[in-house]
């Protein structure tokens, strides 16, 4: 007997979406989907099912299709690229430990997050006597061309206080892994993106200059702009809304040409609040002017929208933000007023889900035009018992 839950498109409303394709990442390899939940494209990238984990994939303006992998295999770790056939074109796999995100710069190099333990010195000035019994995990963030060269690199532990860590314990035997947690794994790093051009650098404030680097770490509930060149920390930001943030999750820039372009958006998930309980259980998407670390939108459900981990936010060309509330496999768009206008339940498991133009790449410009069918759930749907 299987439980009813329905999948696939159960809103949308065409007239008032953001209309294209949403990419989506999963065990069986990675599909475009429409607004109606037609699969036009899959790319099997993974026929054997031996390279393991998608942590992020992203389709280039090219055509290219872009992944992440992690796995128990080391030789199956780092960032891969893939034409619209399916067929690996490059890759690169640093001798560190990537995962969770990259970022494809412009002049063809990649950043990435890579975990490392700290050095002996820095667990020595642990002053937590399990956390300096046990081997600290950090990240060093890099930049690899297409080459394989590294060009930069920045280790956390060179610029932030080691014993800056989260109170909130996490039992070593819990389903993330032994070393997936608060005491050995101290920053979690889940997000980068190397800022694009903004409105704030053009005024004159050099915190915002694009091309530093943005970051995300979990567990530390804090997101930061990283300065390019010097290394120092230009932005930091831990929030106030609901107590602050909450292993969050995707905080980007909204790209120039976008409405709130310059502002910060993200994923806020409400896990292991440090800070007020009235975020324990409840997830936000936050929008943030960085230049005043004021909230200027949020999307706030209560206790009806709640992602624990994983998850993310993009904002859409019309003004919409596209929400993936991954644990529950939810896919959906809302307006500015708040609005449901489209609703997705996802078949497979995914971390991140991304939305793009129909014309977003020559490849996906060539693809039969979908026809968009509106989808409006019955008010109430009841499941007759049979008699006998």
């Amino acid at each position: 007997m299987r439980t009813v839950y329905p999948v696939g498109t159960t809103i949308y409303e065409p007239d008032k979406c953001s209309n294209g394709y949403n990419l989506i990442s999963g065990s069986e390899g990675v599909k475009l989907v429409d607004m109606n939940g037609r699969t036009a494209h899959f790319w099997n990238v993974d026929p054997d099912r031996k390279r393991g984990f998608i942590h992020r994939a992203r389709l280039l303006e090219n055509g290219m299709l872009m992944l992440l992998y992690g796995g128990a295999d080391k030789a199956n770790w780092g960032v891969m690229e893939f034409n619209w056939d399916g067929n690996e074109t490059w890759s690169f796999r640093p001798d560190c430990s990537p995962h969770h995100d990259f970022w494809p710069k412009k002049n063809g190099s990649v950043l990435l997050i890579c975990s490392n333990e700290v050095p002996e010195a820095v667990r020595a000035e642990v002053t937590d006597p399990e956390r300096r019994a046990l081997a600290i995990k950090e990240d060093h963030l890099i930049e690899a061309t297409r080459e394989g060269r590294i060009v930069w690199t920045w280790k956390q532990h060179e610029h932030l206080d080691v014993n800056k860590c989260n109170p909130v314990p996490a039992s070593r035997d819990w389903p993330a892994g032994p070393d997936n947690n608060t005491i050995t794994d101290w920053t979690h790093t889940n997000t980068i993106q190397a800022l694009p051009e903004n409105r704030w650098f053009d005024s004159g404030d050099a915190r915002f200059r694009p091309g530093n680097v943005l970051i995300s770490m979990r567990q530390i509930d804090t997101i930061c702009i990283i300065d390019r060149e010097s290394g120092e920390i230009t932005w930091s930001y831990t929030g106030d809304y609901r107590g602050g943030l909450s292993g969050q999750h995707e905080p980007h820039m909204i790209e120039r040409g976008l409405p709130g372009e310059g502002n910060i958006i993200v994923f806020d998930n409400g896990s292991s609040p440090q800070k007020d309980l009235a975020h324990s259980g409840s997830s936000y998407v936050l929008e943030i002017d960085p230049s005043t670390d004021k909230v200027v939108w949020v999307y706030d459900k209560g206790d009806r929208f709640y992602s624990r981990f994983t998850a993310n936010c993009q904002r859409l060309p019309n003004g919409n933000t596209l929400i993936l509330e991954a644990l529950a496999r939810r896919l959906f768009e809302v307006t500015p007023e708040k609005d449901l206008v489209w609703e997705h339940v996802l078949t497979d498991n995914a971390q991140r889900v991304y939305r793009y133009p129909y014309d977003h790449s020559p490849q996906t410009a060539a693809l039969p035009a979908p026809r968009n069918l509106r989808v409006v759930p019955p008010e109430r749907l009841v499941i007759e018992p049979q008699e006998g």
